[in-house]
């Protein structure tokens, strides 16, 4: 049986982030299901989003069912998280590869969102029921910087950056050819029907545009490879994976676009977001972040490099 609570606001914030604070066994699901059920009540009026913004003085109703105990998040033994850049207002994070940043299709893999909120408890839901600030994204396989707001006023900023391209992102790969000079591949990507976690090049897709320089030519076991610079001009799921693949020159290891079997690296995809530029939210200066290689893509270039080849 369902209890009413009363809840008051004290200073403008988010609907799904005061009941969240309030109880931290609920997830963004759950709110969901209250709001859409008409449980939760805005100054007598059934709440219209979770997102709906709320201003000192709001009066919160809430027909709130018995809750389980907040389970703690386990995350992997070893696992750090190198912190490339931060100030006041934001910071920059290097991500593994095979470290989400939205929910796991594996319940018992920690995201990067609840890494965050175990080092930072105070900010768990920024930017929204338990996304600790998260304002860019990456695929589980890539590894690279994130972008994190320390405070929803910063993750508001952030995000608006974000939509008008003012933050600009520049990655490393490793592909397979021999490519040389810049390239610019424009080319809609859209989804391929009967494929949920796969796109494609398609006429039907939306606008996308992708820019590729190479940077050096390799060759190893009688194929040719090309380290390239990727600067993707418009944000797409996969989009530097769909475009080299269609291109004629698929990522090394990536076995979603490219080469099933690929003995340089067949346990991810050789991408890593290495450059994030930004307009500063505060002062308006531009702000530049750089990541190395991580081990494991560095070791295949040494590799490739090593005497007598």
């Amino acid at each position: 049986m369902a209890e009413r609570h009363k809840l008051s606001v004290e200073a403008p914030t988010r609907l799904d982030q005061l009941l969240a604070r309030r109880w931290q066994a609920l997830d963004h699901q759950q709110i969901q299901a209250l709001i859409t059920g008409g449980a939760v009540l805005v100054n007598r009026r059934e709440a219209r989003k979770p997102g709906q913004r709320l201003m000192s003085g709001d009066e919160v109703l809430v027909d709130l069912p018995e809750l389980p105990a907040p389970a703690p998040a386990e995350l992997p033994l070893g696992l750090t998280l190198t912190v490339a850049y931060e100030d006041d207002v934001l910071l920059v994070v290097d991500k593994p590869a095979d470290v989400p940043v939205r929910r796991s299709r594996s319940p018992d893999q920690a995201t990067l969102p609840q890494i965050l909120a175990a080092m930072y408890p105070d900010r768990a839901h920024v930017g929204g029921v338990n996304r600790a600030g998260v304002v860019t994204t990456l695929d589980e396989e890539v590894s690279g910087l994130v972008l994190v707001g320390k405070a929803e006023k910063t993750y508001r900023a952030l995000r608006r950056l974000v939509k008008r391209q003012y933050v600009t992102e520049s990655y490393t790969a490793l592909v397979e050819g021999k490519l040389r000079g810049e390239h610019a591949i424009d080319q809609p990507i859209g989804n391929v029907k009967r494929a949920r976690r796969r796109l494609a090049v398609t006429r039907e897709g939306r606008p996308t545009r992708t820019v590729v320089c190479g940077q050096q030519n390799y060759r190893e076991g009688g194929r040719n490879y090309t380290l390239v610079l990727v600067r993707p001009e418009s944000s797409r799921m996969h989009q530097i994976r769909v475009h080299l693949a269609w291109y004629g020159f698929p990522i090394v290891g990536d076995r979603l676009y490219g080469s099933s079997q690929q003995p340089l690296l067949p346990n991810r995809p050789f991408l890593h977001l290495s450059e994030m530029r930004l307009l500063h939210p505060v002062n308006d200066e531009e702000l530049r972040v750089e990541s190395r290689l991580p081990a494991e893509l560095h070791s295949v270039l040494d590799y490739m490099r090593r005497p007598g080849y």
